[in-house]
C-alpha cells in the first residue's frame, strides 16, 4: 500500500506538500494540488482514518447501532439517517452493539453514534457518554451529558389505537404486547392500558408477544376461544408483525380478521396494505425519524444547542376494524 512518502517521491515534492494537497489546504497552488491528487489516485492511496481523525478532531463518519439489518423498517430508517449525513459530507456505518463494534466510539474512529439496539447496554452508553462521546438514542431515555433522544411518540400511537378499537363493533378487548426489554413495547402497553382505563370500565386482556409473526400466531389461539363464545374481539397488536401472525392464526381456525376479530397494528409495515382485509395500523415516517436522529447528532458534534425530539404518529385506516374503517 502506497504512503505519503511514496507519493512525494513520485511527484517530486515534499511530504508536507503532499499533506497539504490531501487535506485541501490553500498553502499550495491549485496546479500542484491537482498533480499530487492525481498521483495519489494512480497509486491507490488510502488515508489512515484513525490518524487523520486524531489530527483533525473529526473523522466525518457516524455509526448507527441496530438490532437487525433487514426489512422495510430499517431500509427506510437507515436511508433517512444516511441522506441527512450526506448533506454535511458525513458517511454512515451500521453495526450491532457488540463490544468490538462499540470500540469504534471509544477509540474515536467515529464522530458520534445513533443507537437503536436493546443489546447495547445502558451501562455501556453511560460510560461512553462520560468519556465525551456524542450519542443519540432512539430506543430509550437516559438523562446524561452528551446524550440526546429522538423517540417515537409511542403514547400517542397507542392512545390512537385504543380509541379506534373503542369506536369499533368489538365486544371485548385485548392488547398483544412486545418484548419485555423493548422501550417501545413498554410505552405502547402503558399508554394503551391508561387509555382503556380512562374510557371504559371493561376489562382488557393482555397477551404476551415478542414482536414476531409466530407470537401473533400463538395469541390467535387464545383469541379464538373468546370468538367461539360469540363475542367480537378487538385487538391492539403493538407491532404489525404480530398482527400478521394473528391473521394467519385466525384463518387457520376459520375466523375472519375484520369480522370475527377486529385488529389494529403499529408501524405501518409495507405488507399491511396487501393483507385481506387490509390492516389498519399506526403509521409514522421512518425516513423522517432517521433523518431527525442524524440531524440532532450533527448538531451535537458541532457543539450547537439541541433539544430532544418526538416523532408523531397517525392512524392509517383500512378494513381490519370492520366495515366502518
Amino acid at each position: 500500500m502506497s504512503g505519503i512518502k511514496d507519493i512525494a517521491k513520485k511527484a517530486g515534492v515534499s511530504i508536507s506538500t503532499v499533506s497539504y494537497a490531501l487535506n485541501g489546504s490553500d498553502r499550495i497552488t491549485e496546479k500542484t494540488k491537482q498533480k499530487v491528487l492525481k498521483i495519489a489516485k494512480e497509486m491507490n492511496y488510502i488515508p489512515n482514518l484513525a490518524v487523520r481523525g486524531l489530527k483533525k478532531q473529526k473523522t466525518k463518519i457516524v455509526e448507527m447501532y441496530v438490532a437487525d439489518f433487514g426489512g422495510y423498517f430499517y431500509a427506510h430508517l437507515l436511508d433517512g439517517v444516511a441522506s441527512m449525513l450526506k448533506t454535511r459530507g458525513y458517511e454512515l456505518i451500521v453495526a450491532s452493539g457488540g463490544q468490538r463494534a462499540q470500540a469504534f466510539i471509544s477509540q474515536k474512529l467515529v464522530d458520534g453514534a445513533i443507537i437503536l439496539d436493546p443489546n447495547f447496554s445502558s451501562k455501556a452508553i453511560a460510560g461512553l457518554a462520560k468519556s465525551g462521546s456524542k450519542l443519540v438514542l432512539m430506543d430509550r431515555e437516559l438523562k446524561l451529558k452528551n446524550v440526546s433522544h429522538v423517540l417515537l411518540n409511542n403514547a400517542q400511537g397507542a392512545a390512537q389505537s385504543v380509541n379506534e378499537l373503542l369506536n369499533s363493533a368489538a365486544d371485548v378487548f385485548a392488547i398483544l404486547t412486545g418484548p419485555k426489554d423493548s422501550y417501545d413495547a413498554k410505552k405502547r402497553l402503558e399508554a394503551a392500558l391508561d387509555t382503556f382505563h380512562e374510557k371504559t370500565d371493561q376489562p382488557v386482556m393482555v397477551l404476551s408477544g415478542n414482536f414476531t409473526i409466530e407470537s401473533g400466531r400463538k395469541a390467535a389461539l387464545q383469541i379464538g376461544k373468546i370468538c367461539r363464545q360469540n363475542q367480537i374481539v378487538g385487538v391492539f397488536a403493538t407491532n404489525d408483525e404480530m398482527a400478521f401472525g394473528l391473521y394467519e392464526g385466525l384463518k387457520e381456525q376459520n375466523l375472519q380478521p375484520g369480522k370475527d376479530v377486529l385488529i389494529i397494528g403499529f408501524d405501518n409495515d409495507l405488507l399491511a396494505a396487501y393483507l385481506q382485509p387490509k390492516l389498519t395500523t399506526v403509521g409514522y415516517s421512518k425516513h423522517q425519524w432517521g433523518r431527525k436522529a442524524a440531524e440532532v447528532l450533527l448538531k451535537m458534534i458541532d457543539q450547537d444547542q439541541v433539544s430532544n425530539e418526538i416523532i408523531p404518529t397517525k392512524v392509517v385506516k383500512r378494513q381490519s376494524l370492520g366495515e366502518q374503517a
